[in-house]
């Protein structure tokens, strides 16, 4: 490993943080801007453009000019939004009652926590999530939130913790003592191994490599992967930790990775990716691979995921539910049964639906449809045959 080379590289990516966490994210405003570290105290108010961060800046709540109140997290990716952004001009304030609205010509239009609460302070954690605590350091209510993906032109900086789902039961935190370590149910379950080095921190770069530095800027370990291009490191909800490279595809894991599984018990294939349906069909082209099954058969997970969407009597794909597993989403349609909701997570193995012949079907199959970083891919080239 060069560790010159290395070097440049982890340089142009605190540059590139630098330039997210200070550039303009909307119209600059009138006063000058307030950041608020670790926590703001109840009577606070912020006015477009004040922000609280967590402690190491990485994370940051920003009160938009465009109304709307939005959570950034490392590589400036959006974890939380109030969904406001038609109201110009909102503020948000913390009550001293421990209630926080936000406002628009002294009228409240959103609001978190009830008057008996009673909050002392507001903060953002160095995982995401955002709570209000009483003086006796009781969480009283809490903005769920997380951050399970790292982009290329990223650091983790000493503090920052990373979730795949909102539950705490898997984490990975780069710790202040300079190892990143991973936790399953709060024991560590796998580390780079690089204590005893305080002030360390971690680079996702842009050529692929995920590297950890020493306080001095040398370079104590890495994947390796530096021929990989800009990417993605992601902790995914089966509680791996992969780096995919620029074309999409895993070039690093912490452990071994599983394969994504047939959704059907059946290799009974009644129509290919890429077939030409012939003129009329929209898409003329088949988009996805048939399995004939009878209406009725169990349609199960591919692996550990997250239900990213379920939709009921579209008119071409019937009932389907679409499942994320990494950067891979894998959507199963013309179901008779959705037996699962958007956003729960999903074990390996797990039924999520029966099959059926709903929307645009000539008869009983599974249409299964695959996506790797959103672009069209032939299923059978994916998933394997169980």
């Amino acid at each position: 490993m060069r560790r010159t080379t290395i070097w440049t590289r982890a340089v142009t990516a605190v540059a590139a943080m630098a330039v997210a966490l200070t550039g303009a994210l909307v119209a600059a405003p009138a006063h000058a801007a307030t950041t608020h570290v670790g926590t703001m105290k109840a009577g606070t108010t912020l006015v477009p453009g004040d922000q609280v961060t967590s402690n190491n800046g990485q994370f940051r709540l920003v009160m938009q000019g465009d109304g709307n109140l939005v959570e950034y997290g490392v590589g400036n990716v959006v974890l939380y939004a109030s969904d406001t952004a038609n109201k110009p001009g909102a503020v948000a304030v913390f009550g001293t009652d421990g209630v926080m609205t936000l406002q628009l010509g002294g009228r409240a239009f959103k609001q978190w926590g009830t008057s008996t609460t009673r909050g002392l302070d507001f903060g953002v954690r160095p995982d995401g999530t955002m709570r209000s605590m009483n003086t006796a350091k009781q969480v009283l209510w809490s903005i769920a939130s997380f951050q399970s993906r790292v982009p290329a032109g990223s650091v983790l900086l000493a503090g920052t913790t990373l979730r795949p789902s909102a539950s705490t039961a898997q984490v990975v935190t780069m710790q202040p003592d300079g190892n990143l370590v991973q936790y399953t149910n709060g024991k560590p379950t796998w580390s780079t191994r690089t204590n005893n080095n305080p002030g360390a921190w971690a680079a996702m770069q842009t050529d692929g490599n995920f590297v950890v530095y020493r306080a001095d800027k040398k370079a104590i370990w890495s994947t390796g992967t530096h021929r990989a291009g800009g990417g993605t490191l992601l902790l995914q909800v089966d509680g791996n930790i992969v780096l995919y490279g620029k074309a999409g595809t895993r070039v690093w894991s912490a452990r071994a990775v599983t394969t994504l599984q047939w959704p059907v018990v059946s290799r009974v294939i009644s129509g290919r990716y890429g077939d030409d349906r012939g003129a009329g069909h929209v898409p003329r082209y088949h988009q996805g691979t048939d399995a004939a099954v009878g209406i009725g058969t169990p349609v199960y997970s591919s692996a550990p995921g997250t239900v990213s969407k379920t939709v009921a009597n579209d008119p071409s794909y019937g009932n389907y539910v679409v499942v994320t597993y990494g950067v891979t989403t894998v959507l199963t349609a013309h179901l008779s049964q959705i037996e699962v909701s958007t956003g729960q997570t999903v074990r390996a193995e797990q039924e999520i639906a029966k099959s059926g012949n709903t929307g645009q079907s000539t008869g009983p199959h599974v249409h299964v449809e695959v996506r790797v970083n959103g672009n069209l891919t032939d299923p059978l080239t994916v998933l394997q045959f169980r």
